[in-house]
């Protein structure tokens, strides 16, 4: 994979610490500080964004704000934002039901105490984003 510019390692920073804090199990706080590892439309996603902040930033200072071009890039900033969250819910998703279904070496390496506060987080956090789920492919195997 291509090496990330600044400013897109900087929309994944900000995406990927939004998913750490909806999380309380160290389990699952630590699985996603590397929910982005090697997946290639995670690195494409920050670099589209980056460079449509760029654009928006620039398209503010020739035209101003206002400017339907401006708004249009600011739209489009939004959207790729909206479509990056999307998917890193996806790859929440998969990690997500891996802990919920206790599968994986991470259990052999887990203290019993903070197993089961992870699965049940997992769990709940799935119920909760049953669209990343279905998109996931797992959410026909958490409910059952």
């Amino acid at each position: 994979m291509a090496r990330r510019s600044y400013r897109a390692n900087q929309v994944l920073s900000d995406a990927v610490s939004d998913r750490v804090d909806e999380f309380d199990s160290r389990v699952l706080e630590d699985w996603m500080h590397s929910v982005d590892d090697g997946d290639d439309l995670v690195h494409h996603y920050a670099e589209a964004i980056a460079n449509a902040q760029h654009a928006a930033e620039e398209t503010d200072e020739r035209y101003g704000w206002q400017d339907d071009l401006h708004t249009t890039t600011d739209e489009a900033v939004q959207n790729l934002e909206a479509a990056l969250k999307d998917h890193l819910d996806v790859l929440v998703a998969e990690i997500c039901a891996t802990v919920a279904n206790r599968e994986g070496d991470w259990i052999d390496h887990t203290d019993d105490e903070n197993v089961e506060p992870a699965v049940h987080e997992a769990r709940d956090w799935l119920q909760a984003h049953q669209e990343a789920a279905e998109r996931a492919g797992v959410w026909d195997e958490v409910t059952a």
